[in-house]
This record gives structure tokens, sequence and C-alpha cells, in this order.
């Protein structure tokens, strides 16, 4: 998406008015341009960019942002190719053709003009060494094309050796790259906009708060005057600093919310940008790119570069990371003599618009005007417009549709704006987790926002402190200190959850109080106190007090909506079918007006600003989802869930009156995904049961045993309403069974299979088997391998689960490795699917094999084993083709092996027709049969390699 300009474009763009930049004008514009050409006028084309350069004033002077940029781009392509001719120059090279050799020169066909091609200026996003890299191979093909140009005229062969030996394409190059990076440094000192490009502004600046961006933008010289129309607009999102840092709704009496003009704290940062075949939704591709902290100085540079207007910039982030905000700030902050910022909460327009008409609908709410894009775009009087669609995520999430070509139409807007003349920019907000949905054009500049480090929460939680210092000291509260935040850092690292915290803290200090509870225990404690303040709302205390535990439950019902989709957010719809599936039905809440009655995900999810509810507009309706802002919550609730019904089952299964627990939700609730999924369900799990006694866990223990022994007899007891998606019987029922077994292991760490099995005369070991391959047939792939890698099972089927510390990596490899598509699972991991299916054969045979596993892909083994049995008298080309088969690369130890081994059995003549037909195969194939017979001592014996 960047672009470079001509060199005479360029020129031309300076304003080259004076005769002797016409002059050159004339000469550079002949279409036939060659390097002779060049030469011939070097001494113009350094003076014409001397003088261009030094008129910096006047190219920067102009009121558009568009015309100013162009400008200052142009100048880039002066820089470069001044510096190379001016280097030239420098070397002094008398450079005469004879009248002979110039009449030869006139019918040489020229290649590409050495102007056309010139390197683009910066990007903010990437060091500034990159450009200098390019610019350096600029300069080295320019110089080396010099060089062979005149190497063979006379006055080059006249000149003395000692001279010629000190001059070089090298040395030209080496000496153009220094005078492009002098004559680069001294512009940026006087033209922000290259120093911004490049990075090259003062230390502070870079360390600054983005409130500060309309500082840094200040020092760009040209300003305009947006009209009257728009006044209101900018107004409008000025006033959005002023509002509290969230909008949570009330807080607790006293508490003060700091105004996001006070507590906005600058995040670091990721960026890039997007090449083909890139996935900025995997969070392990961010890691190769580096983390920056000078966010104001990269926005500087991207909204006063020309690509702002041409590509998209995309900022990704975690719920609560900051984004939305973000998009405020910038809103409010951006200098409205050079900007015109519009905000589009992508949640309250209308989801099947196209942008242009989103930007109006925003403006339309914001202002109550309605006013067409052209119409804005004109009153901006040449400020740049930038356009912040916040929320892409939101737009897929509700309504379901991929939007797959959403940025494609960003680009294609930007491309349509700039052939009318009007230059907009567009920043994209999204959850990193969804924009796998999206297809991001090559060029697209990605970041995605970091957690808070400690500095960030430490600097958050001062001013926290001071906005509600009077509060403190009234109610006899400690200041909020950062050793009991950094205590929950994966609550804390995220902005808005880490305003919940000191929230919850200040209630009487309970954060710091919790210091040494586990994580499942302040989850309780925090949630719970959040349920009851909700619920205090509208109930008297001791009522609030009791229906604690039902919202609790609710939430927990609401977790398993998105765990059993196997995805972190469920639709309203989707929540609402669900809870009616699973609680006691009950009529949805009466508004007061004539307002839709509430459903049940929005009485579920309403009460806690910790849950997000992502939003779109879809044919005048409106579309939610609900999402948990930390994936903990989820996990934590899940755990808490399964504890409590495995405890009332077992309540149920003491009484006299009634032997036989009902199992039915728990069956319902883990028929569709297996704990093992999340190793912090397992782990909140451990926490939630280590509060109960060793007899309560035992009793658990036996009542999921003979629930799981009675499987087979019994008849389903799902819940029919309940379907997250369609999953048959026999893939509940394996789904189902391997969680029991899961839970059991959990009451207590260690349990014979011969508990959790029925013996139908096929023995415990053939009743595990059949048990163990129902699983491996029937869910994920991935769940399989979760499984496998945390139960461990002895020569007695002794099973016991495994220590979480030390699994958890190889748990998360296989969610994430070991797929079809990504490859085979490792030796490791077959042995232990083979050791607790109790598959005897399997276990030997990988055992046969286990040399052989670690060599490669099962098709390279298949092609090893088949070199192994070769017999003798294979013909020749079936030969060579199995050594092609499996390869040429030398380095590859056992490949050479194999076929050296086989080589070495065969009679001396044998084996030299088998080279000689393997090196006709292909050039690589050659120079491999060359090695082979090196190696078995063939050259002196045998002459099949002349050419070797």
């Amino acid at each position: 998406m960047a672009r470079g300009y001509r060199y005479v474009d360029a020129v031309r763009l300076l304003n080259g008015d004076e005769p002797a930049i016409q002059g050159l004008d004339t000469v550079l514009g002949v279409a036939t341009l060659g390097l002779w050409d060049l030469i011939d006028v070097k001494g113009q084309l350094v003076q014409v960019g001397k003088d261009l350069l030094a008129r910096w004033r006047e190219w920067r002077s102009r009121s558009s942002w568009r015309s100013r940029t162009e400008r200052i781009e142009a100048a880039h392509t002066i820089v470069v190719v001044t510096a190379f001719f001016s280097a030239l120059d420098e070397l002094r090279l008398d450079i005469r053709l004879t009248p002979e050799e110039q009449e030869r020169l006139a019918g040489v066909p020229l290649g590409r003009p050495p102007l056309e091609s010139v390197p683009f200026c910066p990007s903010p996003q990437q060091p500034f060494e990159a450009t200098r890299d390019l610019v350096a191979s600029y300069y080295r093909d320019l110089a080396l094309q010099l060089f062979r140009f005149i190497g063979g005229f006379a006055f080059w062969e006249d000149m003395p050796e000692h001279r010629r030996e000190r001059i070089s394409d090298a040395v030209l190059a080496q000496q153009a790259l220094r005078l492009y990076e002098d004559s680069y440094r001294r512009l940026a000192q006087d033209v922000p906009e290259f120093g911004f490009w490049a990075g090259m502004i003062d230390h502070q600046a870079t360390r600054a708060s983005l409130t500060d961006l309309h500082g840094l933008l200040s020092r760009v010289a040209a300003e305009v005057v947006p009209g009257d129309r728009l006044a209101e607009l900018t107004r409008a999102q000025q006033a959005l600093l002023r509002r509290a840092i969230a909008d949570i709704g009330e807080v607790p009496d006293g508490l003060v919310l700091p105004s996001l003009e006070e507590a906005y704290i600058t995040p670091c940062y990721r960026i890039t940008d997007v090449g083909r075949g890139d996935n900025p939704a995997i969070e392990s591709w961010w890691d190769e790119h580096r983390l920056r902290r000078d966010l104001p100085a990269f926005l500087a540079g991207f909204l006063t570069n020309p690509m702002a207007s041409r590509v998209p910039l995309v900022v990704l982030g975690q719920p609560g990371a900051g984004k939305s905000v973000l998009t405020k700030v910038l809103a409010a902050r951006l200098p409205a003599t050079q900007y015109l910022p519009i905000r589009v909460p992508l949640r309250e327009v209308s989801a099947n618009s196209g942008i242009q008409e989103q930007i109006e609908q925003a403006v339309h709410q914001l202002t109550s005007e309605q006013l067409s894009w052209p119409t804005i775009a004109k009153s901006a009087n040449g400020a740049l417009p930038v356009v912040m669609l916040d929320g892409f995520d939101e737009l897929i999430q509700a309504t379901g549709v991929r939007q797959s070509d959403y940025l494609a139409k960003v680009v294609k807007f930007q491309e349509r704006e700039a052939d009318l003349g009007r230059a907009v920019s567009v920043i994209v907000t999204s959850r990193t987790a969804v924009v796998n949905r999206a297809e991001f054009p090559v060029g697209t500049v990605v970041a995605r926002l970091e957690p808070f480090d400690q500095k960030q929460i430490e600097a958050w939680l001062t001013i926290w402190n001071r906005a509600n210092a009077d509060h403190f000291r009234t109610a006899r509260i400690q200041p909020l200190g950062a050793e009991e935040v950094l205590s929950q850092r994966q609550l804390a690292e995220q902005p808005l959850l880490l305003l919940m915290l000191a929230i919850y803290d200040a209630d009487g200090n309970a954060l710091g109080k919790g210091f040494e509870l586990s994580q499942a225990e302040l989850y309780e404690r925090l949630l719970r106190r959040f349920a009851e303040r909700e619920l205090l709302k509208e109930h008297p205390p001791a009522r609030a007090r009791e229906l604690v535990d039902w919202e609790l439950t609710r939430l927990s019902l609401v977790a398993f909506s998105m765990f059993n989709r196997r995805r972190p957010w469920a639709t309203s719809d989707e929540v609402d079918r669900d809870l009616e599936a699973l609680l006691e039905p009950a009529p949805l809440a009466q508004p007061k007006d004539f307002a839709t009655p509430l459903g049940h995900g929005d009485r579920a999810f309403g009460r806690f600003f910790f849950v997000h509810r992502a939003q779109a507009v879809r044919d005048d309706r409106v579309l939610e989802t609900y999402e948990f802002l930390h994936l903990t919550f989820e996990e934590f609730l899940i755990a808490r869930m399964v504890v409590t019904v495995v405890a009332e089952l077992a309540i149920q299964e003491s009484a006299r009156f009634r032997p036989r627990a009902a199992d039915g939700l728990l069956r319902t609730l883990l028929s569709y995904s297996v704990l093992t999924n999340s190793t912090a369900i397992i782990t909140f799990m451990r926490e939630v049961m280590a509060s109960h006694s060793v007899e309560e866990r035992k009793n658990w223990q036996s009542v999921l045993a003979r629930i799981s022994r009675e499987l087979d007899q019994r008849d389903d007891s799902h819940l029919p309403g309940y379907r997250p998606w369609d999953a048959g019987s026999v893939r509940r029922h394996a789904y189902y069974s391997a969680n029991l077994m899961i839970i059991a292991l959990i009451c207590r760490p260690s349990l014979n299979a011969r508990e959790l099995l029925s013996d139908e005369g096929e023995g415990m070991a053939g009743a595990w088997r059949r048990r163990a391959l129902l699983w491996r047939s029937q869910v994920a792939l991935a769940e399989w391998y979760g499984l496998v890698s945390l139960v461990t099972i002895s020569d007695y089927l002794g099973l016991s689960i495994e220590d979480l510390a030390s699994r958890e990596r190889s748990m998360l490899s296989s969610s994430e490795a070991f797929t079809y598509d990504r490859g085979a699972p490792s030796s490791e991991l077959l042995r232990e699917q083979a050791r607790f299916s109790y598959l005897g054969d399997e276990i030997k045979l990988l055992h046969a094999v286990e040399p052989i596993l670690p060599m490669g892909p099962p098709e390279l083994l298949r092609d090893y084993l088949d070199i192994l049995m070769l017999p003798l008298n294979v013909p020749v080309r079936d030969r060579s083709q199995a050594y092609v088969r499996i390869g040429y690369r030398t380095e590859q130890q056992w490949e050479m092996k194999a076929i050296l081994g086989d080589l070495a059995m065969m009679p001396v003549q044998a084996a030299g027709a088998v080279l000689k037909e393997l090196a006709t195969v292909s050039d690589a194939a050659e120079q491999y049969a060359i090695e082979l017979a090196t190696r078995l001592g063939l050259p002196q014996r045998i002459g099949w390699y002349a050419r070797g």
C-alpha cells in the first residue's frame, strides 16, 4: 500500500518554477531517459535537489493535510536522489565519452529508467533502519549499474590504477547512504513530519501521555479552521474527556470515579504491517514484534504520513484493554485545526449500512444533525477526517456474520475518497480473538494494545487514591496498595478489571483482607460482593443476601453457554434459550414503561460491569452477545457450578427416602465439552473442593463413581431443551463419562478404573479399553489429547490426575498444535494415548518403531522404511525414485544412512547405475548423487559424473 514518487513528479510537485528547474524537468520528462543522461546532468540534479530542500518552508506551508503530506513525501524522493548524485559528484569522476562511444551508446537498448523506483518514505510502524536498508539496496543497485556502465569506456581504462582501486560501486553506495542519513536528520529538525516518521523526536516526547498528542501535532505548522457546522461535533467529542473513566452505572456512596482526562494511562503496544498469510488473531504471532512505549509518537507519525489516507490502522486488544477509551481520547485530543475526528461506535449504527452511512448515523446521534458525508468532508476545509470505527468485533459477534471483507471495504472507501480529492484516515478497533474472521488487506497497519505493566498499574493507583482520598479518610479505609493489586495481576493488567478490584477493595479494604485467600476464595467473595451490591438496589438486605446464590447460579449457567459452544461469548438468544431450558419457568421482568421486557440474559448479565455486552443493529433490531471481561470469571463460575451440583447430588443420595440422586442437570451441562479444555477450571475446582472436608469429597467421589458405573444401563437424563450444538446421544455419553472421571479424580487424586466401570463379562481391562476408545472416537482431537495428557493410568487400572503446574505446557500445546492440518503428535503423546487406551498391540508397534518416530512426518517415515526393505533386484529407475521421495538433504543423517546402507549392499556397478539415474532428475539430485558417491568411495572406481 506504500507509494513512492518518480523523481520527475517529485520535482514538479515541489513547485519547480525556476528556469534551471524547468530545464532539468525537460530532460527528466523524456520517456527513454537512461543512465548516461543522468550522469550528464548530475550537477543540475544536485543543485536543484539542494535548492528545493532548502525551500522547505514553502512546500510545507500548504493548508490542506493532503497537499502538505504529499509534498513532504515528494521531498523524501528528492533527498534520496540528491544524496546519490552528491556522492557521485564527490568522487570527481571526469566521465568523458569519445564520439565513437557516444554513437555506440545511442544504439544500446535501455532498461528501466533509474529514477522510476525511488524507495518510499519511512513509516512510523517500522524502525527507520528498515527504510535505511531499502535506500541502501537502491544505492547498491544504482552504483553497480553505473560502474558496469562506465567500466568499458576509454576514460576508465586511462585512469591510474591506484585511483581506480579507491573508487568502487560499494564506496559510492556507502557515501550516498551517509549523505542521505545526514540530509534526513537535518531535515527532521526543520520538518517535524520527518522526525515523526522515523522516530527522531526527543526522548521525553516518546514517553508522553496520549493526552499530550495535541502538543506533538501542534509542531506541524499549517492550520485550517473546520466549518461552523462541525464545531458542535468537535465540542461533543471533546466533552468525553470530562466524563468518568468508565461507564459502570452507579458506584458505592462516597466513591469518586476519576475523569477520563485525569485517569487515562497510555498503554504499551506492538505494531506492524500485515503481509500475505499473516494472522494477527493468533496471540503467539505477536511475540516476534517488539514492545513499544511511544504510542503518542507513533500516532503523530501515522497521522502525518500519507499512508494514513491509504490504509486503515486496526487496533486490537483483549476485552477491557482500553480500545474504546483510546478512540475517545483521540477524538478529544486531535487538534481541530488539522484533524476532524469522527468516532463511530459500531454497536450503535446499522450493521447493514455501508461505511459512509455508518459515519452519517454516528454524526446524527452525536449532534442531532443530518449531515451527508460529502458535506462533512467538504466542511473540514482541508483538515484530515479521522474516522474511528469502534467495535468491529461487536459487529461480527452480534450479527453472526463473518464480515470478512469489511476491512477491504474500508480500503475501497479510502481509495474512492482519494480519487475525489478528499483524504480520509480510518482507525478500526476490535478484540484480538475475533479478527480471525476478517481478511486483512496486505499493507494494513495493525497494533495490539498490551496489558498494563507494574509501573502503569502503580500510576493508575496513584490517581485512584488521590481522587478518593477524602472518602478513604472518612470511611477509615486504607488507600489501595500495589502489593494487594499485583497479587491478582492477571486481572489488574486490564484497565477495566483494575477498576473493578479498586471498587471491591473500597468496601472495607476487602482485597487487602483477602490477601492470603486462594484465587477461588477471592473470586467467590468478589462476585458475591458485586451481586449483593446490585441486589440491594432492588431488595431489602435480608432478601438481597438470599438471592446472591441465585444470581451466581444464573451467571454460571451463562458461563456454560460459552464453554459448551467453545467460544468466549454467547448471543442473547442463545443465553435465553439455555436458561429457559435449565431453570424453572419464571415470568420475564416487566419494565415500568413500554420498553421490551428484559430477557434472561439481560437479567443475568445486566447487573455486572465485568461482563462485556457486544451490540449491533441489523434491520432495526438490536443484536447482543455477552462475554466476561476475563476468561477466569467464566472458568471459576463453571468450576463453582460443577462442585455445587455434585455436592447437592451427594446430599440427595444420602437421604434415606431418595437413594438415587437425579443427575439430569449435571449430565446436561457436562455433555458437550471436556473440562480439561481449561486447566484453570481444574485448578478452580481443586481450590473450591479444598474448603470441604475429606469425608465430603470421598462421598462425592462415590456418587460420581456410581453414576459412571450405571451410565450404560440408564436412560439419558439430558434435559431436552438444552442444545448448545447438535451432538448425538453417543457423543454426549462420551463427554459426560469423561467429565465424571475427571471430577472424581479431583475429589481425590487417585482412583481405580474398576470403581467407574461395570464388568460386562469382558473384564475390567476390556471395559476400560471400550470406554477409552469411546472418548477417542467421539470427543474433539484436541480434547482427547488434553485428556490423555492430564490423566495417567497404571498397569493395574489405577488412575491419577497429573500436577497441573508440570502438565500445563503440554496441555496447551495439545489444544493448539495437535490437529490433522498442523502435523502429527509427538512420539511421547502417541505412547501416552496407546497406554491410556490399554492397547497392547499398539504399544508393541510403537515400541518397535519408536527410534524412527522423531525423524519426521509419517509419509517420510514410510519412504524411509521402503528403502530399508527394497530387494536388490528392483529396477534402477524405481530405486532412484525411492531416493527422490526421501529427499536430497545431506544434513538429515538418517536419510543419508538409509540410502548409503542400501547402496552398500549392491555391486559397485549397480550402485553407480542408480546414482547415474538419480543425477538426471535435477541439479540438486545430481549434487546429492555426487555426495553419495564420494561417501561410498566410488569416484575412483566409476566415472559416471564427468561434470563433477
